[in-house]
């Protein structure tokens, strides 16, 4: 940085940085649903991008939403929505909502602001701290539904605790060789494994590299 303030940690780390906004929780829920589950945002997120949302399934057998949508828009994100791919099964699990930015939540502490008068560090909005990333799916077979098929990819990775998964990339289509595919997540505990789900009638086996994320928040 060339002016304002910066704050190191014991192993010279940037912890904070006026210049550099670092990813922060904004809020956390909350959501439950058969068929559709929705988390509603505390407060509104003002970003103009869609925020980030993290979520970890509760275990217990593996969840699979899909087709997830953000309610709101840009500068008044209020909440995400998703559907389960089996039309009668229950979502549902824990959130939190990030963004590369910051908002004045706390009571007391410390804020910074940039030169453009952007707050970029509230003490009161704890750090995001990513733990593991990877695009290495591997293709594992397809299981029939009542309508169409789910074609399936995995990556071996325990969730640990604490830690939930980004669901941004998940509300991207799959491709394959017809018309494309909804794309899903699910968190198989038991086998210490991510899948990616395409809903579709036939699969493209190369899904090339979709980014799965998980962070924690700074205790």
């Amino acid at each position: 940085m060339s002016y304002g303030f910066q704050s190191l940690n014991d192993n010279s780390f940037v912890q904070i940085d006026a210049e550099a906004p670092r990813l922060c929780m904004l809020t956390k829920g909350s959501y439950s649903g058969t068929t559709n589950a929705s988390g509603v945002f505390a407060r509104a997120i003002t970003s103009q991008d869609p925020p980030l949302v993290f979520v970890r399934p509760d275990a217990g057998g593996i969840q699979v939403p899909i087709s997830v949508w953000f309610t709101g828009g840009p500068g008044n994100w209020t909440g995400f929505t998703m559907k389960a791919s089996n039309v009668t099964a229950t979502l549902s699990g824990q959130y939190f909502v990030a963004a590369w930015a910051a908002m004045g939540t706390a009571m007391y502490g410390m804020q910074l602001w940039d030169q453009n008068t952007a707050l970029v560090y509230d003490s009161g909005a704890p750090a995001v701290v990513v733990t593991f990333a990877a695009g290495n799916w591997t293709y594992v077979g397809d299981e029939v539904l009542t309508v169409g098929r789910r074609y399936i990819w995995s990556i071996s990775k325990l969730l640990g605790a604490g830690e939930y998964i980004s669901l941004n990339p998940f509300a991207m289509n799959c491709h394959n060789a017809s018309s494309g595919g909804g794309c899903a997540l699910g968190v198989d505990y038991a086998n210490s494994r991510i899948l990616m789900y395409s809903l579709a009638t036939n699969a493209w086996t190369d899904q090339g590299h979709r980014p799965f994320l998980c962070a924690k928040l700074l205790a």
